[in-house]
């Protein structure tokens, strides 16, 4: 991330750039004196004073480029602790695009980076790391129950937790310190006792955070419904149904599709994405065996799966498909002469393969659709209803730091030395830092970082 190492002015587009609008929102940061920029501002002869709406024209060498809004926010009270100027300017993409250049040629800013606002917020400390986190889950949320866990971690609340859990670290780890300098003065049986309550309520308020992670299970911040079977099987049909269009290619020449098509789908107000795999067989061609290869990655990561059987179709790859765990599973060709023999015989075969149903792909009904929304819908609510952590750093930090402290109290029940018992503490506490942010390596920033968009 070049951008790290930079102070730089910049400038962003911090609404749409793609498409036309009625206005957009530039963001200037970084700069020393706002006075710097009156020259492309000649109706404004007085001073620009912070946290006040100006209404203007903007000029460049004479000639109006357009009437605008500005509000000056004068650091350190600001997003990011920089001074900031925001314009609000007419929304067609060429005049964003002529705005910017002028400020990038004639004002001596440079283009910010995706997150660049926001990692200075975080370098100034007006951001801790999991609110940089919780911003990033909140600005890309597929539903409320994301939207309301980043918005947790934006305003401090789930911080604040992590916070408490660190106060109760340091209390335990003051407990063993004072076994270890002052344990003549307090007595030892005293100097016991402090260490045990402490672990013991340090112990207790990290279970719950335990409990919010174990087991980390699917992705919930972009849940994915995955279609898999064999080739013929009627996933791309399935798949065009659910979207309401032509979305994929259906033909009946196996291997047709690929690769995994994905679209989005509503389902109760959470946004799942629908993947259309490429059908499991003994590929010879490269591309197609890539494709498979692609589609059981997609199913071991999956939300919830749907496994479509043409029994008419079945071949010894079946069996490795079913080795995966299916939410449901939809027969296909119902509409073909002797169905019915041929379901037999597949469950002849395959007695225990989950939960079956017929489906008619070329006669599905609303109700069918209505049906397959409220088991998705259920399995999602049941999840969710404990408070799933969702960002997957801290749900592996939690689990990391979970193993260290099941070791640690093992090794405090028999062990008598101070010094290692000290040294294990000291994992559990590069742990904890590390959750809250207080170390981030650069890695963990590149990732984040790369999440967010331009202007942000």
């Amino acid at each position: 991330m070049k951008f790290l190492y930079s102070d730089e002015p910049i400038i962003a587009c911090s609404t749409c750039s793609h498409a036309n609008a009625a206005l957009a929102v530039l963001r200037i940061s970084g700069f020393q004196d706002v006075n710097s920029f009156k020259k492309f501002l000649p109706a404004l002869s007085g001073p620009i004073e912070p946290r006040r709406v100006y209404y203007t024209k903007l000029v460049l060498q004479g000639q109006l480029v357009d009437d605008i809004c500005l509000t000056y926010f004068e650091g350190p009270r600001s997003f990011n602790g920089e001074n900031i100027l925001e314009l609000s300017i007419h929304g067609n993409t060429l005049n964003i695009e002529r705005v910017l250049d002028l400020f990038v040629t004639h004002g001596g800013c440079r283009e910010a980076s995706a997150g660049e606002f926001t990692y200075r917020a975080l370098k100034n400390k007006k951001l801790s790391l999991s609110q940089v986190e919780g911003l990033d889950l909140f600005l890309n949320a597929n539903s409320q129950f994301a939207l309301g866990q980043g918005m947790d971690l934006l305003s401090g609340n789930l911080h604040a937790i992590y916070l408490d859990l660190l106060n109760l670290f340091l209390i335990h780890k003051s407990s063993l310190e004072l076994s270890i300098d002052f344990s003549d003065d307090v007595g030892e049986e005293t100097a016991r006792k402090y260490f045990r309550e402490s672990l013991e309520n340090f112990s207790k308020k990290f279970q719950t955070l335990v409990k919010r992670v174990a087991p980390i299970g699917p992705n919930l911040i972009q849940p994915e419904i995955v279609l898999a079977g064999l080739p013929n099987s009627g996933k791309s049909s399935l798949f065009n149904h659910l979207l309401s269009e032509d979305r994929a290619i259906v033909s009946a020449i196996p291997g047709t599709t690929r690769d995994y098509l994905t679209e989005n789908l509503m389902i109760e107000g959470v946004k799942y994405k629908l993947v259309d795999t490429a059908g499991i067989r003994n590929a010879i061609e490269l591309i197609e065996s890539e494709g498979i290869k692609r589609t059981k990655e997609k199913l071991k990561y999956s939300f919830f799966s749907i496994l479509l059987v043409n029994p008419f179709e079945m071949v010894d790859e079946f069996s490795e498909l079913l080795t995966q765990k299916f939410d449901l599973i939809y027969f296909t060709h119902a509409d073909l002469p002797r169905f019915e023999d041929a379901k037999t015989r597949f469950l002849r075969t395959y007695p225990d393969c989950g939960p079956i149903g017929a489906v008619n792909i070329k006669a599905l009904s609303h109700s069918w659709d209505l049906e397959l929304y409220k088991l998705v819908n259920n399995k999602y609510l049941s999840i969710v209803a404990s408070s799933p952590i969702l960002l997957e750093r801290h749900k592996s930090l939690i689990l990391q730091l979970n193993t260290t402290l099941l070791r640690y109290i093992d090794l405090s029940r028999h062990e008598e030395d101070v010094g290692i018992l000290s040294m294990e503490l000291n994992s559990l506490g590069h742990c904890i830092s590390e959750l809250i942010g207080i170390i981030s390596p650069d890695d963990i920033l590149d990732s984040l970082f790369s999440n967010f968009c331009i202007g942000k």
